[in-house]
C-alpha cells in the first residue's frame, strides 16, 4: 500500500538500498532525478515507508551524503547519523534490500511569488506516515 500511495503522489522508484557489511549503499537507478534539486525522498523496505526526507541539493548528492554518514556510523565513527539509526538501519535491511521513492517538490503560486513547496511536502508526509526512522516527526 504505501508504494500505491507513494506513487499516487507522482513519487517513482529512484534507487535501491542495502547493508554489506558496515557498508550503506545506495545504487541510484534513475539518473535523471539524481540530477534534480529541490527533491522529495522516502525510503521503503518491505511494505514499509521508513524514512521520509528531502533535498536542497540535486538529489544525488544528498544520497552520497547518506552513504558517507550511515556508513560511518555504521563502521562506529562519529557522523551526523546516531548510532541508534544506525542500528535501525541494520535491523530494517539485514538480509533484504530496499528502494528509495523520489521526485521533484511542487511548484505553488501564491501572492508573494512562485516557489517550490518540497519542505512543506516533506512535513506533511512525515506526520502522514510516521517514519520509524525519522528522527523528528515535526520540522
Amino acid at each position: 500500500m504505501p508504494v500505491t500511495a507513494l506513487e499516487s503522489c507522482g513519487f517513482l522508484r529512484f534507487a535501491e538500498v542495502r547493508i554489506e557489511g558496515d557498508t550503506f549503499l545506495i545504487k541510484v537507478e534513475d539518473q535523471e532525478i539524481a540530477r534534480e534539486p529541490m527533491c522529495l525522498y522516502a525510503f521503503v523496505v518491505g511494505d514499509e515507508i521508513v524514512r521520509i526526507g528531502s533535498s536542497k541539493a540535486p538529489l544525488g548528492a544528498r544520497m552520497r551524503s547518506w552513504q558517507r554518514d550511515v556508513s560511518g556510523a555504521l563502521a562506529g565513527g562519529r557522523t551526523s547519523t546516531p548510532p541508534k539509526e544506525a542500528q535501525g538501519w541494520r535491523e530494517l535491511l539485514s538480509g533484504r534490500s530496499g528502494a528509495v521513492y523520489a521526485r521533484q517538490g511542487t511548484e505553488v503560486t501564491t501572492q508573494v511569488g512562485t516557489f517550490n513547496a518540497y519542505m512543506a511536502e516533506e512535513s506533511y508526509l512525515i506526520g502522514l506516515y510516521r517514519p520509524r526512522q525519522n528522527r523528528s516527526m515535526h520540522r
